[in-house]
């Protein structure tokens, strides 16, 4: 069984992979929309390597 401490530290690396991974989506459907593609794929890139 894990214990509660490391069960909670799981949990709040995931909620962090999970912001990161939306803030980059979100950062780059902004520059999509801007019309900066070359951001737009990198921020695309940086959202899939956090998933």
């Amino acid at each position: 069984m894990v214990s509660k401490n490391l069960e909670k530290a799981i949990n709040e690396q995931v909620n962090a992979e999970f912001w990161s991974a939306y803030l980059y989506l979100s950062m780059s459907a902004h520059f999509a929309n801007e019309g900066l593609m070359g951001f737009a794929n990198w921020f695309k890139v940086q959202f899939q390597e956090e998933q």
